[in-house]
Order: structure tokens, then C-alpha cells, then sequence
């Protein structure tokens, strides 16, 4: 006669995917939400898809606009869970596409960054526009690695009912390593705006740059009057940032105005990265029964929420139409 643990046992081993004996997420996701960021999510991607062609923009198909597919997958596997919580492949596909889909973002912030700085002045920036690139992008690769492996091995680990803390941990790590470089990013980026404010470049970056003829004075253009255009070879001439030379003063102050109309839409965009990269944080610290990870709320308006204002302000400013070639 067989026991009540070997009965158990008996069903244990017929069970092929532990993520669906019971809702993975521990609740259902509800409609309203999976099926508004799906549409929005989608709407936005086709703008940034009209805007990278429209201003030949093609760094935004590698930078920006996969983060927002990846968003819309996402959103869709939520909406798919919605009707079939029990399956595990929705789940599996939300989990692992709204874990690396922020990374783009802050790829395309990093990017962005390196525009205004050319158009601004680089004698204003502690490293070089190129630097913000390789370095800044190559921990957000760091980063989308880690996320995808931690998520990969968290979906097979859960479905074959094993222990998902050591995958959750690397998803972890990678969250903290976005953060961590979206902080420091976020520094030089507040160092940058206060000098090109206050008018105080770096000295050995003046002078670096005045070596090679790209930067001859410590001033922006809009030191000089619209009204009154610089004579050519004068003092007030040199004083202008290369990328705006031979310019009226007038067209001079309009690229310098949306350059820092530019800049203050990537500083809100990085601020909602933010948002969500401290909430992903504790989510994870909490563990996959934590308080965060089952209460859907949180993550509609602190994951979701903050990274659609994040997309969205990226297509208002955008260096397409704000940076002029």
C-alpha cells in the first residue's frame, strides 16, 4: 500500500514545469496594463523608427529602438498571461525581455550625451564624447550579459523546480552594475551642465582642444550678442565652440537652445532609468516571494511607467531634430 510521501513523491516526479502548477507571478496580471503598454510601447517605437530614417539617425536602430521592441514583447507576454497565467512560456518571455530592454535606454542616453557635449563644447566635459561611448556602453553591455544569463538560468532553474537564488543574484548584479554606471554617468552629466552654465571649462581640456584647432577660447557662443556677429578672426569669434563656427550669432544660440533642450529630455529620460533601476533592486533583494515581486502595482508604476516616460521623452528630444548637421 503506498504512503502518503511516496504518493506525493509519485506526483512530484510527473510534474514537467513548475511554473505551472501555480501563477508564476503569484497573482494575474491584469489587462488594462499589459494592453496599454503594449499599444504605447508600439506607437513610440514606430515614431523612433520614422525619426532614425527621417534624420538618418542609424545608431537609434542599434542603441534605442530594440530596447523598445523588447518593451513591447514584454508587455505582450503580460497580456498573454492575462488569459493563460499557467503558462510558463508569457512569463518566461516578459521576465527575461523587460529585464534587458532598459539597457538600450541608457545606451542611447550615453549617446546622446556625446551630441550635446560636441555641440556645447567638449572643453566643458571631464572625458572626451568618444569616452562616454566606450566606456559607458561597454558596462551597459556588461550589464544586458549579466541580466541575460541571471534571467536565462532563472526560467530553467523555475521550471525544473530547482533554487532560483543564484540566477536572481546575477540578474541582480547586473541591475546594480546599470545602476552604478547610470550614477556615475549621471555626475559627469550634472558637472557638464554646471560648467557650461557657469562658463568654467577645463583648463587642460582648453588646451588640449586649442592644440588641435578645435577649440580656441573659454567661452560658449552665446557670449555674444545675437544682434552683434563676431568679426572674423576676433577675440569673440575664437571664443565659440567649433561645432557652431561660421554661423550667425543668432543660428549660433538656436543649436546651443536645443542643445540643452536636448540635454534636460536625457536627464529626465536617465532620472526614470533610475527610478527603475532602484526599484528593480530591491525587487530582486527581496527575492521571487518578496512583497515587491508579488504586488503588481509596483511594478505597472515603477517599472513600467517610468521606462514609457523614459521612451517617450526620447522622442521629443531627440538629436534628430534638435542637433543640426
Amino acid at each position: 500500500m503506498a504512503t502518503p510521501s511516496s504518493t506525493a513523491s509519485a506526483a512530484a516526479a510527473t510534474i514537467t514545469n513548475y511554473l505551472e502548477v501555480r501563477s508564476p507571478y503569484d497573482y494575474t496580471p491584469s489587462l488594462a496594463p499589459g494592453l496599454a503598454f503594449s499599444i504605447v510601447f508600439g506607437v513610440i517605437t514606430l515614431v523612433h523608427c520614422g525619426i532614425a530614417v527621417r534624420y538618418r539617425n542609424w545608431v537609434a536602430f542599434v542603441a534605442l529602438i530594440p530596447g523598445g521592441i523588447l518593451e513591447i514583447i514584454g508587455w505582450a507576454g503580460r497580456l498573454w498571461s492575462h488569459y493563460k497565467v499557467l503558462n510558463s512560456n508569457p512569463f518566461i518571455m516578459q521576465m527575461c525581455c523587460l529585464i534587458l530592454g532598459p539597457a538600450f535606454f541608457s545606451a542611447w542616453a550615453y549617446t546622446v550625451l556625446g551630441y550635446c557635449i560636441m555641440t556645447l563644447g567638449p572643453a566643458y566635459s571631464l572625458l572626451r564624447p568618444k569616452a562616454y561611448i566606450a566606456i559607458f556602453v561597454t558596462a551597459d553591455a556588461v550589464c544586458l550579459v549579466l541580466q541575460a544569463i541571471g534571467g536565462g538560468l532563472a526560467a530553467v532553474r523555475a521550471k525544473s523546480g530547482n533554487n532560483v537564488q543564484m540566477p536572481t543574484r546575477i540578474m541582480l548584479s547586473g541591475v546594480l552594475v546599470q545602476l552604478g554606471t547610470m550614477t556615475i554617468f549621471s555626475i559627469l552629466a550634472v558637472d557638464f551642465i554646471a560648467r557650461v552654465i557657469s562658463r568654467r571649462p577645463y583648463a587642460r581640456r582648453v588646451r588640449s582642444l586649442d592644440r588641435q584647432g578645435l577649440w580656441s577660447g573659454v567661452e560658449t557662443a552665446e557670449d555674444v550678442a545675437p544682434s552683434t556677429p563676431p568679426l572674423a578672426g576676433s577675440d569673440a569669434e575664437k571664443h565659440i565652440p567649433a561645432s557652431v563656427h561660421g554661423l550667425t550669432a543668432a543660428d549660433r544660440a538656436r543649436r546651443l537652445r536645443k542643445a540643452k533642450l536636448l540635454l534636460i529630455g536625457t536627464a529626465f529620460a536617465s532620472a526614470m532609468i533610475y527610478v527603475r533601476g532602484v526599484y528593480r533592486s530591491i525587487e530582486l533583494a527581496q527575492g521571487w516571494s518578496g512583497y515587491l515581486m508579488t504586488h503588481e502595482v509596483f511594478f505597472t508604476w515603477l517599472d513600467g511607467f517610468p521606462m514609457l516616460l523614459c521612451y517617450a521623452s526620447f522622442a521629443v528630444a531627440h538629436p534628430g531634430w534638435l542637433i543640426e548637421k
